[in-house]
């Protein structure tokens, strides 16, 4: 059924997505849906915490394959934009579709785990662990240990929700090649940051 649900969500909103929906998909009777799963919610989570895990593989392929931590941030940022583009049901499930999703346990552990990769990357040595068992709204946890890397996520869901919240190729529509053009855009903001060009432009005259 997970596959079938992954299949349905490339074409249709999460908010039109039922058991009903899904079970004539899959050709079976709703009762048959509730012998593998104790709610829709449920299914949803599994697909979710199956991407984190896609996440943190391909992140560790990008780590691997990069000159330096610079180089595997910004094509993880590339990586984590694109894929909100190309699938934005799946982004919006894995990022706040569910509310109470940090309290079904498969869920909170990919998802932590995938956060804790990004620390990683960004600091250079591991700054969670799995036992410290922290969710998005630790903002004490968060806030004490990784104020720049919360801060770069954030700004990563921020540019992801740019192109989910519009058209498939976002600001880019209309552009040749979208994602010549979306990695341009991204390094050019990534730069700004890493090359601190913000403080020049707050200390700029108005």
């Amino acid at each position: 059924m997970r596959i079938a649900t992954v299949r349905i969500l490339e074409t249709e909103r999460l908010e039109d997505l039922s058991v009903r929906r899904l079970t004539r998909e899959v050709r079976v009777a709703p009762a048959n849906f509730y012998n593998h799963y104790g709610s829709l919610n449920d299914l949803l989570l599994e697909i979710a915490a199956d991407y984190f895990e896609v996440f943190r593989d391909q992140a560790a392929h990008i780590s691997r394959t990069s000159a330096n931590r610079t180089e595997a941030l910004k094509r993880t940022v590339f990586y984590f934009v694109d894929f909100a583009r190309c699938h934005p049901q799946l982004y919006r499930l894995m990022f706040g579709y569910i509310p109470d999703a940090y309290t079904y346990p498969r869920y909170r552990l990919t998802a932590g785990a995938a956060f804790e990769d990004l620390m990683e990357l960004i600091y250079g040595y591991k700054v969670f662990t799995i036992s410290d068992d922290f969710g998005p709204n630790d903002m004490s946890v968060l806030g004490s240990k990784v104020q720049i890397g919360y801060g770069m996520y954030a700004m990563l869901c921020g540019l992801s929700n740019l192109f989910v919240a519009n058209a498939s190729e976002g600001p880019f529509a209309k552009i040749g090649d979208p994602r010549e053009s979306i990695a341009a855009f991204l390094n050019g903001i990534l730069d700004a940051f890493i090359k601190g060009d913000l403080p020049k432009v707050l200390e700029g005259k108005p």
